[in-house]
């Protein structure tokens, strides 16, 4: 799960739909921190998107208890850990949000993991929980103070592995990230092969660095190693790339997964319709909802005709209605109490888009319980975008096991990742 310019740039500052507030009118302050430039800019801008639709939403209702409404600023971290713990440093002290929204790959939320409780403020990750930072050799704390939008990466890897096994795919490869992520995810997966028989043989594992675009390489090993099936997940800049590149060089096998972080049918978007035929993806929402499609008019009336929600930000969407419920639940008198305004976020409960409620969380702010939803991508336009010549089909919605993130790492216990050059053969 995931941030801009050099430290003496200024604050991007983007308040959105912001009341003129009076010196009486308490407001809440939403700190974004998203990575705007450098090799995930193309998550942060979704974010933002995501977060000032729903605060110019909420803003013409009115929040309870704060006449002023919601204030929102975003800095930008370039994905770089030691850029978001200054602008943390210099944000929290002088501005003093209520709450931080959008943390963007593992090595930005390990910062969030290691000062947001000295800040007591709490922070919701746009995305999944990955556990392999709370393991050693880098370990970080567990934290109550760091809240997560869905399952955990562990399990997304483990949904993945019954699926390969359920379409009966023998020669299985696996293509992630060089960081915890990309080693979550794998070890989701070799959890379900360890503990299910090994139904297919691992054929090849592949660790790419987060500012890869060109994966000719990669393809070429993946060519030569035959799989019938392959699971994706963020693997680098141009990861929403790799299908299409596996097409091109005559490389795609019969089953494509991209893991978490292809989540709706903007991401399809951004590969084209010749990458993304036929490719599956694992996302928290159903597209075929009424709530979805009413989001998709929304979204449309606010960024044009011809937009889609990019990657991740209906998350950010569901994420501020998610935390403005619980502030109002604080109320303006215990507000500045933050103990009390993180005890009572986790106990808030909110059913958006996804196909889960977010929340209650469990005691170390994992998200625990949640479905996940497959999809794939099929030849046709749909009516949420009749311009674009597929469309998302549900193929199954899988449920994952309600633990909190302790119990998580006492599930994996002492399994490794999956490592390139060993061998994964299929069981007899």
């Amino acid at each position: 799960m995931m941030v801009l310019a050099v430290f003496g740039l200024a604050v991007v500052g983007l308040l959105a739909n912001v009341p003129v507030a009076g010196a009486k009118e308490k407001t809440l302050k939403i700190l974004g921190t998203m990575p705007m430039t450098g090799p995930a800019a193309f998550y942060g801008g979704g974010f933002d998107k995501g977060v000032k639709l729903a605060v110019e939403e909420i803003n013409k209702k009115g929040v309870k208890g704060f006449p002023g409404g919601i204030e929102y600023r975003v800095v930008d971290t370039q994905s770089k850990p030691s850029l978001m713990a200054r602008k943390l440093k210099r944000e929290v002290p002088s501005w003093k949000p209520n709450i931080i929204v959008g943390a963007a790959l593992e090595p930005t939320a390990r910062v969030w993991c290691a000062d947001l409780p000295k800040y007591k403020i709490p922070g919701i990750v746009c995305s999944f929980l990955s556990l392999s930072k709370y393991r050693p050799p880098g370990e970080v704390p567990v934290s109550r103070w760091v809240h997560y939008f869905g399952f955990a990466d562990y399990f997304g890897g483990q949904l993945v592995g019954r699926f390969f096994h359920d379409k009966g795919a023998k020669r299985v490869a696996y293509i992630g990230g060089d960081y915890d992520w990309g080693y979550s995810n794998s070890m989701g997966l070799k959890s379900y092969w360890e503990r299910n028989g090994q139904p297919f043989e691992i054929v090849e594992v592949i660790y790419t660095p987060l500012d890869k675009t060109d994966y000719t390489t990669e393809v070429q090993i993946l060519k030569d190693a035959k799989p019938d099936a392959i699971f994706s997940v963020y693997g680098g800049a141009g990861w929403f790339t790799l299908a299409k590149q596996l097409k091109e060089a005559g490389a795609m096998p019969k089953i494509f997964v991209y893991g978490l972080g292809y989540p709706n049918m903007g991401s399809a978007k951004l590969t084209g319709e010749y990458g993304a035929e036929g490719i599956y993806g694992v996302q928290t929402h159903d597209p075929t909802t009424d709530a979805w499609k009413a989001f998709i008019r929304r979204w449309r009336d606010k960024y044009g005709e011809q937009a889609y929600p990019e990657p991740y930000s209906n998350n950010m969407y569901d994420i501020v209605y998610w935390a403005v419920k619980g502030l109002e639940a604080v109320g303006p008198d215990k507000i500045d109490d933050k103990d009390y305004v993180c005890d009572t976020l986790m106990k808030t409960s909110y059913q958006g888009l996804a196909a889960s409620p977010m929340g209650p969380l469990g005691p170390y702010g994992s998200n625990w319980g949640c479905k996940a939803v497959l999809v794939q991508y099929v030849k046709g336009a749909g009516e949420l975008d009749p311009n674009f010549g597929l469309h998302p089909e549900v193929r199954a919605v899988l449920g994952t096991p309600k633990m909190d993130i302790k119990q998580i790492l006492d599930d994996i216990g002492g399994l490794t990742r999956l490592e390139r050059g060993e061998k994964y053969p299929m069981g007899q």
